[in-house]
C-alpha cells in the first residue's frame, strides 16, 4: 500500500526534481568563470590600444621636431629673395618625396605670403599672420583648401640677423595617419575626431556619451575606445573595433561543451521525472478528459474507469458516484420544467382568451372554465355573494359585481394566494377597458353621425349660397357687386372645403375608410391631377414641373393615392407665391417615392415636429394670411399609414420653401 500511494510518487518526484538547483549552482560558477575570463581579454585589447596610442603620439612628435628643424635650415633666408633661384621649393618637394609626407608644406614670409609651397596654386596666397602665429591648429577645411587638414607652424628666423623673416608650415591630411589603422575580418582600428565628427578609418557607429576611455557593444562587435592623451589633440579617440564570435572563441567553445553536459544531466532528470510521473497523471487525464465531456455534451451518463486501490481510484469513484446523483437531478428537473412550460403556455392561452374577449360575460367564463382545469381545482365559480369557505376574489365594476370563488379542500400557500388575487385584478383590469370601450366605440358612433348629419345640412344650404353667388357673377355688371359675390364664393368654397376635411377625418376615426388596391398606370393618375390642379397653378402664375418617366404599374388604392398627391399639391400652391411647384416619382428597394418640393414660405425647425398632427396650424408670421382647419396633411398621413407608407417633411426654414415626402409599397 505504501508503494501504491500518490503521496510517494509525488515525494519521490520533489527528490528527483532537487537536482536542478544543484546543476543552477554550476551555471552560475561558470558565469561568474565567464565574466572574469571576459575582463581579462578586454584588459588585453586595452594594453594594445595603448601601445596604438603611444605610436600614434610618437610619430606626431616626430614630426612636430623634425618641422622645428626644417625650419632652421640656411636655405630659408631665401624668403628675403621670395625664393628667386626656387631652393627653397626645391626643399620642400625633398622633405615630402623622403618623408612621404601626406599633406602640403609651405613656406611664407613674415606677412603670411606663400613663397614655396608643394600645392604650387598656394604660392602668392596670403594665410594671415593669426593663422600662422598658431602652432597647432586641429582638423578644419582651411579656406584655400577643399579638403580638411592639421596645421603645425613655426617661425623661421635669418641666420644673418636672427629677426623673424617668416614661417615653416606642414597642412597635414588625416590620411597621413591611414597607416596605423587596419581593417581584416575580426578586427577594425579607427582614429575618430569628435569635434568635427570625422573618421580616419572605417566608420565606426560611436554614442555621444563617450568618456576618456571605455568600451561598448554594437551587433556582434566590441569596441574599445581611448581619448589620446595630448595637449594638442585634444578631441581625438583611438577606436578598437574587435569581433566578439572571433575575440571569445575559446568562452563560447568552453561554453558549448559545459552547456551541452548540463542540459545533457537537465535531460536525463526530465526523462526519469515523465517515467516515475505518468502513472500519477494517467488518472487525473482521465479524470480531466471526462468532465471536459460531459461539460460540452452535457451527457451524464458518462463514467470514469480507472482501476487500482491508491487515492486516484478513491476519487475517481466519488466522481462517478457524483455524476450518478446529478443525472438523477437533472431528469427530475427536466420532467419539472416540462410540467412548468406547459403549464404556462396554458396560462398564456387563456390570458390571451381573456385579452380577446369581446364581452364581461366571455371574460368570467374563460376565468372559470380554464382556470378549474389548469390549477386542477374542484371548483371555480363566479357568485354574486361572498362565500365562508375557499378563496374569494372580489370583482367590482360599473357593469359586475360579485367574486369569483375558488373551491378548495385543503391549506393554500401564500404564493398560491398572491396568484388567486392576481387573476381577480386581471379580471377587473380587462372588464373595465371592455366598459370603457364599449363607451368608446358608442361615442364614436354617435359623433360620426353626428358630423355626417350636420356636414350635410351644411353642404347643402353652402352649395346654393356659392351657386347663387356664382350666378350674381355672371348677371352683375357693377364691378363693386361682383366683387363681393367673387367674395362670397370663396368664403363659401373654404367653408364647404373645411366640411369635407371633417368629414374625411371623422370617417378616418371611425374606421369608415376602405382600401381597394387595383392595378393602374401612374401617368393616367397624373394625367388627372394635373388638369386639376393647373387652374390654381397658372392664377397664381407658378410653374408646375412633372417627371418624365411615369411609366410605373401601381397596385394600390387609386382613390387614397390621389387625395393625398391633391392635398400636398394643393398646399404647394397655397402657400407659394412666386416660383415653381415640383413633382418628382421615383422607384427604390420595392417602394415607390413621391416629393412635392415647393419655393414658398418654408417651415422652421419646431414646426417640423407637428406639422402632421390633427388640427394644427403651424405659428408662422408668413403663414398667418393663409387660413384653414388643419387637417389636410393629417388627412394625408393617415391616408399613407393605410396604404402601409410614411410621410415627411423637409424645410431649411422659413422663407426657404419645403419639400414633402411620401412611399408606399409597389
Amino acid at each position: 500500500m505504501k508503494f501504491r500511494s500518490i503521496k510517494y510518487k509525488i515525494v519521490l518526484a520533489f527528490l528527483i526534481a532537487s537536482l536542478i538547483p544543484f546543476t543552477a549552482s554550476i551555471f552560475l560558477v561558470f558565469k561568474k568563470g565567464e565574466e572574469h575570463l571576459e575582463k581579462n581579454i578586454i584588459n588585453q585589447q586595452f594594453s594594445q590600444l595603448e601601445f596604438f596610442e603611444k605610436a600614434v603620439l610618437k610619430d606626431f612628435y616626430n614630426l612636430s621636431t623634425e618641422l622645428s628643424f626644417w625650419a632652421g635650415n640656411q636655405i630659408l633666408n631665401d624668403i628675403l629673395v621670395d625664393d628667386i633661384d626656387k631652393r627653397i621649393q626645391r626643399f620642400l618637394e625633398s622633405i615630402r618625396e623622403k618623408r612621404d609626407i601626406k599633406g602640403v608644406l609651405l613656406v611664407t614670409d613674415d606677412n603670411g605670403r606663400v613663397i614655396a609651397s608643394t600645392e604650387k596654386f598656394l604660392i602668392g596666397k596670403s594665410l594671415g599672420k593669426k593663422y600662422l602665429n598658431e602652432f597647432f591648429t586641429d582638423l578644419h577645411t582651411p579656406a584655400f583648401l577643399d579638403k580638411k587638414a592639421v596645421k603645425l607652424s613655426v617661425p623661421v628666423y635669418s641666420s644673418f640677423h636672427n629677426n623673424r623673416i617668416g614661417y615653416f608650415v606642414i597642412l597635414l591630411f588625416p590620411e597621413y595617419f591611414k597607416q596605423y589603422t587596419i581593417k581584416s575580418r575580426d578586427t577594425v582600428t579607427s582614429i575618430y575626431n569628435r569635434a568635427v565628427d570625422y573618421f580616419i578609418g572605417e566608420e565606426i557607429p560611436v554614442p555621444r556619451d563617450m568618456q576618456k576611455e571605455g568600451y561598448f557593444e554594437y551587433g556582434d562587435f566590441l569596441t574599445l575606445y581611448s581619448k589620446l592623451d595630448d595637449m594638442y589633440l585634444k578631441d581625438w579617440y583611438l577606436l578598437l573595433q574587435l569581433n566578439k564570435k572571433s575575440l571569445f572563441e575559446p568562452l563560447n567553445s568552453m561554453k558549448l561543451t559545459f552547456t551541452g553536459v548540463a542540459f545533457t544531466g537537465i535531460l536525463i532528470i526530465l526523462v526519469l521525472s515523465a517515467i516515475v510521473a505518468s502513472g500519477l497523471v494517467k488518472p487525473i487525464k482521465i479524470l480531466t478528459e471526462t468532465a471536459d465531456y460531459i461539460s460540452r455534451t452535457k451527457d451524464y451518463s458518462k463514467r470514469v474507469d480507472i482501476d487500482g486501490r491508491d487515492e486516484t481510484a478513491v476519487l475517481a469513484k466519488a466522481f462517478n458516484n457524483m455524476l450518478s446523483e446529478i443525472q438523477k437531478a437533472l431528469e427530475k428537473i427536466e420532467e419539472e420544467n416540462r410540467e412548468r412550460l406547459r403549464l404556462f403556455t396554458k396560462l398564456i392561452e387563456i390570458i390571451n382568451k381573456i385579452t380577446t374577449a369581446n364581452s364581461e360575460r366571455e371574460v368570467i367564463n374563460t376565468v372559470t372554465q380554464e382556470l378549474k382545469e389548469l390549477l386542477k381545482i374542484e371548483n371555480i365559480q363566479f357568485v354574486k355573494n361572498k362565500k365562508d369557505y375557499g378563496i374569494n376574489i372580489p370583482v367590482n365594476t360599473e357593469s359586475v359585481q360579485g367574486y369569483i370563488h375558488f373551491e378548495l379542500k385543503r391549506e393554500t400557500t401564500p404564493e398560491e394566494e398572491k396568484f388567486f388575487r392576481s387573476i381577480g385584478r386581471m379580471v377587473n383590469l380587462y372588464i373595465e377597458r371592455l366598459e370603457l370601450l364599449h363607451k368608446a366605440q358608442s361615442a364614436s358612433r354617435a359623433k360620426s353621425s353626428f358630423i355626417s348629419n350636420m356636414s350635410h345640412e351644411l353642404r347643402t344650404p353652402l352649395n346654393s349660397i356659392i351657386g347663387f353667388a356664382q350666378y350674381l357673377q355672371m348677371m352683375e355688371t357693377d364691378p363693386e357687386k361682383i366683387k363681393a359675390a367673387k367674395s362670397i364664393e370663396t368664403s363659401g368654397k373654404h367653408l364647404l372645403e373645411m366640411i369635407n376635411d371633417i368629414l374625411d377625418f371623422a370617417k378616418i376615426e371611425a374606421g369608415a375608410v376602405k382600401v381597394n388596391k387595383s392595378q393602374f398606370p401612374l401617368k393616367k393618375l397624373i394625367d388627372e391631377i394635373t388638369v386639376m390642379v393647373q387652374p390654381l397653378i397658372q392664377e397664381k402664375q407658378l410653374e408646375l414641373i412633372l417627371p418624365e418617366n411615369l411609366e410605373i404599374q401601381l397596385n394600390t388604392d387609386y382613390r387614397l393615392l390621389k387625395q393625398i398627391l391633391l392635398n400636398l399639391l394643393s398646399n404647394a400652391v397655397k402657400f407659394t407665391e412666386k416660383g415653381y411647384i415640383k413633382l418628382n416619382i421615383y422607384k427604390k428597394d420595392g417602394r415607390v417615392y413621391f416629393e412635392v418640393i415647393d419655393t414658398g414660405i418654408g417651415i422652421s425647425k419646431e414646426n417640423l415636429k407637428r406639422l402632421f398632427t390633427d388640427f394644427t396650424q403651424l405659428e408662422n408670421p408668413l403663414q398667418k394670411k393663409y387660413k384653414g382647419t388643419g387637417l389636410g396633411l393629417a388627412i394625408s398621413r393617415r391616408y399613407v399609414e393605410l396604404l402601409g407608407g410614411e410621410i415627411y417633411a423637409e424645410s431649411e426654414g422659413e422663407g426657404k420653401g419645403a419639400k414633402f415626402v411620401f412611399y408606399i409599397p409597389l
